[in-house]
C-alpha cells in the first residue's frame, strides 16, 4: 500500500492504491487540516515534496485554487489528492 509521509512530523499514513487521501486520513490522526472537503476553501493546500508522479493530475480549478495559497508547482488540495504510489507533502 502506498505510504503518504508528513514531513513536518515525521508521521505516515498507508493509503489504498487509487485511494483518497482525504478519507485515509479521516480513518486515522494524521496531521492534515481540512476545511470544505469538496476543493473550494483552500485550507487543505499541501505542497508535495517527492513522489507528485504518484497522483492521478489535478484538475485545472484544483491547480488554480491551490496557486493562491503556494507558488510552489506541486501544491495541491489535500482533499483532492487520489494516491497510487508514495509521496511526502507538508503544510503550505
Amino acid at each position: 500500500m502506498p505510504t503518504v509521509t508528513f514531513s513536518h512530523t515525521g508521521d505516515t499514513l498507508e493509503v489504498a492504491p487509487g485511494g483518497s487521501l482525504l478519507t485515509a486520513c479521516e480513518d486515522s490522526d494524521a496531521p492534515a487540516d481540512f476545511g470544505c472537503q469538496a476543493g473550494a476553501c483552500g485550507v487543505c493546500t499541501l505542497i508535495v515534496e517527492q513522489g507528485a508522479g504518484n497522483l492521478l493530475p489535478g484538475t485545472e480549478e484544483e491547480l488554480e485554487l491551490a496557486s493562491q495559497f503556494s507558488s510552489e508547482a506541486t501544491a495541491r488540495l489535500g482533499c483532492q489528492i487520489v494516491v497510487n504510489g508514495d509521496i511526502t507533502v507538508r503544510p503550505a
